[in-house]
């Protein structure tokens, strides 16, 4: 589908990712963009807001009435409204509610307005933990209520095939600028404060840490190209561990501080790492921002 000239739908466009999707599909010409969100950060957004394309509806993914109007006129939609990891194991009611039924809505509504293709932002939980790299093929081995309703909703997705073209991405660890969460930002925070870093166990767990401008540009180029019913690993095809994303950091902000190490939480991911062939074959991805120098550019934000 083109981008140029069309209507699009960002569900949680106001969030981390989200708010990136929204800036490349105004970079690639998009005639006008929603952002249908919950709650809106506006801080994530900035300048975006002054654009004339873009439109802001605040509602809930539940909210059928509103999604049809939201919906309606848009040739695409990007569904990424999600409830996060920590909070999908606290409450794994909500988790069902906003995950997975929540993504039925939006489905249903999409087909009902005429929506011409949704992309829908899944995540490397859908595998569990893996002790090798893994390709779209992996089996499921979800261990979490996160990746659980991640899973569930990919599948909710194949009865409508014919009625609405899709694309699942399968986000590996993502990080950048804006982020709130995860283990970047804990670092930060720590050494900031004058803190030892916390690692968990040895340090030895190892992932693939993915920049969010690149996985906003594959998630755009997911509904530009003539694909459907296909599932796509994002990510930028490296691992690294904790204990040397903890080192990067130490280093980047010029901080003499020594890590300090406890114990594993119980079932803790020790390796997630995926093959980013198809998208290249498929999609013609590939990420584009080393991981220092988005690290570079995470401290400076910081700092800023």
């Amino acid at each position: 589908m083109k981008i140029s000239g069309n209507a699009f739908v960002v569900t949680g466009g106001g969030g981390f990712v989200g708010s990136y999707v929204v800036e490349e599909l105004l970079h690639c010409g998009a005639a006008r963009v929603v952002i249908y969100d919950k709650a809106v950060k506006r801080e994530h957004l900035g300048d975006l807001l002054k654009d004339r394309r873009v439109q802001v509806a605040e509602g809930d993914v539940v909210n059928a009435a509103l999604l049809a109007r939201t919906l309606a006129g848009a040739q695409g939609v990007f569904h990424m409204a999600v409830l996060p990891l920590g909070l999908c194991e606290k409450d794994p009611e909500q988790a069902f509610e906003v995950n997975i039924r929540g993504t039925f809505q939006v489905v249903e509504e999409a087909v009902k307005a005429g929506v011409g293709k949704l992309v829908y932002s899944s995540a490397s939980s859908v595998y569990g933990d893996t002790r090798e790299g893994m390709d779209e093929q992996h089996p499921f081995n979800a261990g979490t209520m996160y990746g659980v309703s991640k899973l569930c909703a990919e599948f909710l997705l194949r009865p409508f095939l014919a009625k609405l073209p899709y694309v699942i991405l399968r986000y590996m660890n993502v990080y950048g600028p804006r982020q709130a969460g995860g283990l970047i930002p804990a670092v930060l925070a720590k050494i900031a404060a004058g803190q030892p870093p916390v690692i968990s166990g040895d340090g030895s767990a190892s992932f693939d840490f993915v920049h969010v401008r690149d996985v906003a540009r594959c998630t755009v180029l997911a509904m530009e190209h003539d694909v459907a019913g296909e599932a796509f690993n994002v990510g930028s095809g490296t691992e690294v561990t904790v204990k040397e994303i903890v080192a990067m950091l130490l280093q980047l902000t010029g901080s003499s501080l020594v890590p300090t190490y406890v114990p594993d939480a119980p079932g803790a991911m020790m390796r997630r790492v995926g093959s980013n062939e198809k998208a290249r074959r498929m999609l013609g991805f590939q990420a584009a921002i080393g991981l220092r120098q988005g690290l570079e550019e995470v401290v400076r934000g910081v700092r800023a």
